[in-house]
């Protein structure tokens, strides 16, 4: 038979390690607000309420993400870097177009969401095929820069020819990050119509220019 002890014992540990999970998928909902990933936050704070449906952290980042997305769906001006700013600073920032990163790398998602937020941009980004497919369902970014390889599912050439087969998203500026272009993805590439590579390690001038340089195309063709 149990003793009294041991019962209380192991209701903490259930407890403990209840409260754990609710942390860690709070923790994770920041985490992807700051690299820009708002519909995987969105999932971790659904994984919150299913252990806790009262959260009140959980309440404040859902309305918090839902604002974002509400905005970047209708490409008002917001700044998305996650830095934790208010709405009406948000509003009173002028900003640019919205750009969509993929990479399956969170660190380049956390450094491109940075950069490009300091230089004006509204930024979403998405850490593979599947959900860059679900952002663009609800969103139209004007530019996409994203991975040519993939670890697991679908490759950058992938998502490129599923946009460039799509109606709605077919014209959009497209920008390949690699770690290395060999010559037979660049004339891949090239055929297909890929606006330009830009070869990791990123250099933040170089990226800025490349984005800037392809909306200014992209505007010149469009008038």
């Amino acid at each position: 038979m149990q003793t009294l002890d041991t019962t209380v014992g192991d209701v903490l540990t259930d407890f403990n390690f209840h409260r754990a999970r609710i942390e860690h998928y709070l923790l994770r909902a920041e985490e992807c607000i700051q690299m820009a990933r708002y519909k995987t936050a969105q999932k971790a704070v659904e994984k919150v309420f299913s252990l806790e449906p009262e959260n009140r952290a959980g309440k404040s980042l859902q309305k918090r993400i839902d604002y974002i997305l509400a905005t970047l769906t209708r490409n008002g001006s917001s700044d998305v870097g996650g830095d934790g700013s208010s709405e009406q600073t948000w509003k009173r920032q002028k900003r640019h177009a919205l750009v969509m990163v993929v990479d399956q790398d969170e660190r380049i998602l956390y450094a491109l969401t940075e950069s490009l937020s300091k230089h004006g941009f509204d930024v979403v980004a998405a850490g593979g095929y599947d959900e860059a497919i679900e952002i663009l369902s609800i969103m139209n970014p004007q530019l996409i820069l994203s991975e040519v390889n993939f670890a697991n599912g679908p490759m950058g050439f992938d998502l490129y020819l599923w946009i460039r087969t799509n109606a709605r998203l077919q014209g959009i500026p497209f920008l390949y990050l690699a770690t290395r272009v060999d010559r037979e993805t660049l004339i891949a590439g090239k055929r297909l119509g890929v606006d330009d590579f830009i070869v990791k390690p990123l250099d933040e001038g170089i990226v800025i220019a490349s984005i800037l340089n392809c909306l200014s195309r992209e505007k010149k063709m469009r008038s």
